[in-house]
């Protein structure tokens, strides 16, 4: 059987003392450096979800913007639209009126000259007449 000796107690406590030390210079080190790296890792992983939400609220409140500074654009080219249709009708209102009044002043001058050449005409049509009697009398 087994025999328990002084060498088996010596190696049962050489071998705890390897245990404790070890723990207490490489386990223990390596625990808090594990625990470190994690608390680095979560941190680095708030600040990421903190960033993205930032990103995703900046995105949002330009889209926001954006959308506003469209819907403005839209309504001051309509103004602008709207303007110039009035703009383009009262001009041609007014280039209406004033070919009305150039063909009425035309129209006047044609009746006029008209006149002018019936009186003429009628002066010459006695003199022709006259003339023709004459010639058929003589």
């Amino acid at each position: 059987m087994l025999a328990i000796n002084a060498t088996l107690l010596l190696v049962f406590v050489l071998i705890w003392l390897t245990v404790i030390l070890l723990k207490k210079l490489f386990f223990d080190r390596l625990q808090r450096v594990r625990a470190k790296r994690e608390e680095l890792l979560a941190e680095d992983k708030e600040a990421w979800e903190r960033a993205r939400r930032e990103t995703e609220a900046l995105a949002l409140k330009i889209e926001a913007e954006l959308k506003e500074a469209r819907q403005e654009a839209l309504a001051k080219k309509q103004l602008l639209e709207a303007e110039a249709l009035q703009a383009r009708s009262e001009l041609l209102a007014r280039m209406q009126a004033e070919y009305r009044q150039q063909v009425a002043q035309a129209r006047e001058e044609i009746a006029q000259v008209t006149k002018e050449l019936k009186q003429q005409l009628e002066g010459e049509v006695e003199a022709l007449a006259a003339k023709i009697e004459e010639r058929l009398l003589n």
